[in-house]
C-alpha cells in the first residue's frame, strides 16, 4: 500500500467480500508479506517463511466459503506511524449460506478492532507482516454458544465490579489505599 489510509478499505472488501477465490488470493499476496503471521482470539497462524499462503490464505478461504455473504462496515481507520500500526474498527455481519447454520447458529453482527503491523519495503510500499483482529468478551461468548449468552458475560462482569467495589471498602476500612483527601 502507497497509502494505508486510504488503501485499506479496499483490501478488506478484497479479503471480505470477493467475488472468488482467485481475487481473494490475489489480494492477500499483494498486500500481505509472505511470513505474515495471524492472531484471532479462534485461531492463529505462526510466522513462517511461507505462512500467508500456507496458512493465512486458508483461514480466509474458510471464512469466505461459509460466510459467503459477510458484509463488513468500516467505522473508522487510524495510524500509528511510529510504530507502523494500521487500526481498523468494523463491525462484520456474519451471515452463513448454509440454512441449518444460518437459521439456528450464526447470523449475528461482530464489533471488532483490527490491527495491522506494517512493514515499509525497498519498494516503498507498506505491506501487512502481521494482523491482529480484537473482539470483546462478549463477541467472543457469543461466537462459541449462541442465543444471548451475551448478556450472560456482561451480568458476570458487573457482579466482579460489585466484587470489587466490595474488595475496596474493606481494605479502605483498615486504611489501605484509601484517598486522604475529600473529593472536590
Amino acid at each position: 500500500m502507497e497509502d494505508p489510509l486510504a488503501e485499506i478499505k479496499g483490501v478488506v472488501e478484497g479479503l471480505v467480500r470477493a467475488k472468488d477465490a482467485d481475487a481473494q488470493r490475489d489480494v492477500l499476496q499483494r498486500y500481505f508479506l509472505q511470513g505474515a503471521s495471524f492472531d484471532h482470539p479462534m485461531c492463529c497462524v505462526t510466522r513462517t517463511r511461507n505462512s500467508r499462503d500456507a496458512g493465512l490464505l486458508q483461514v480466509y478461504q474458510f471464512l469466505r466459503s461459509v460466510f459467503m455473504d459477510t458484509e463488513i462496515e468500516i467505522h473508522s481507520v487510524a495510524i500509528n506511524e511510529e510504530k507502523d500500526h494500521l487500526y481498523v474498527e468494523a463491525t462484520q455481519h456474519l451471515r452463513s449460506y448454509i440454512p441449518f447454520v444460518r437459521k439456528y447458529i450464526y447470523d449475528r453482527y461482530a464489533r471488532l478492532l483490527v490491527v495491522l503491523f506494517l512493514q515499509k519495503m525497498e519498494d516503498g510500499k507498506y505491506y501487512v507482516k502481521r494482523q491482529q483482529d480484537l473482539y470483546s468478551i462478549q463477541e467472543e461468548a457469543e461466537t462459541l454458544l449462541p442465543g444471548g449468552v451475551d448478556d450472560y458475560v456482561v451480568m458476570i462482569k458487573a457482579f466482579v465490579l460489585y466484587l470489587l467495589m466490595l474488595y475496596v471498602a474493606f481494605f479502605q476500612l483498615f486504611g489501605i489505599w484509601r484517598p486522604r483527601k475529600p473529593c472536590p
